[in-house]
């Protein structure tokens, strides 16, 4: 069995897993889902959110279950997973980006996100100096839209300020090979498009894929089949 740590993506928290999480117990593995600095219940102020202070946070994490970890990406969480490999590649048994952004290095978010044309995220960001929010009245479109509509209502008020800086800051450069990647894909994903992140998983040559047909945050709008692939994936990957 694996130990998953899982890593949330931006304006979210560790509370967005919690129904993989046990799910994942069930299945015998075990599970870590961390708050990054400053967001869910993290208080680190604005000014201290770095990608590097996130990819601390999931190495700390995987050091801490035993440090052979397969680590779990969704959205602005690939950036984070990519960067905490690239610094500390021997604490990774694997990387599995769910709907995520995959750079090369030197590539941020930001620059990523700009190569996205149908993507409906800059539809619903209200942009402040240090950091950015989403209108309330456009997250379920963009975020939960195969999602029911008690659970987009439920996680909507959950979302949080995003720093900046983590966005613009580019991945660093791995030392060696990668951990074994896989990648799952949202087929409705009004965030993060099918086109592009099949650009990304692509470009980066990871052949372990699973589809799913779910809007951006299948952890709600299907928590049981992400569940699954993601068992299948730690398999294929040898973790």
């Amino acid at each position: 069995m694996s130990t998953f740590i899982l890593v949330h993506g931006a304006w979210h928290g560790g509370w967005c897993w919690e129904r993989i999480s046990p799910l994942l117990r069930r299945m015998g593995h075990s599970v870590v889902a961390p708050d990054l600095p400053g967001h869910g219940a993290d208080t680190t102020p604005w000014w201290r959110v770095t990608l590097g202070s996130y990819a601390r946070r999931v190495c700390d994490a995987s050091r801490a279950s035993g440090g052979h970890a397969i680590a779990v990406g969704h959205s602005m969480g690939g950036i984070v997973i990519t960067e905490a490999a690239a610094r500390e590649p021997t604490l990774f048994a694997g990387l599995v980006y769910l709907s995520a952004f995959v750079p090369l290095p030197g590539e941020s978010l930001m620059s990523l996100g700009r190569r996205d044309r149908e993507s409906r995220i800059r539809f619903a960001l209200q942009r402040g100096l240090t950091r950015t929010t989403i209108d309330p009245t456009r997250a379920a479109e963009v975020f939960y839209n195969t999602c029911a509509l008690s659970d987009a209502s439920a996680a909507t008020p959950r979302l949080v300020p995003q720093p900046m800086l983590p966005l613009l800051q580019g991945a660093s450069a791995g030392r060696g090979e990668p951990p074994p990647r896989g990648y799952i894909e949202c087929t409705e994903d009004r965030a993060i498009s099918i086109a592009h992140q099949r650009f990304m998983c692509e470009r980066a040559g990871i052949a372990h894929v699973a589809t799913l047909a779910t809007d951006h945050s299948p952890f709600y709008s299907a928590p049981r089949e992400l569940a699954a692939a993601l068992g299948d994936l730690a398999a294929k990957l040898g973790a």
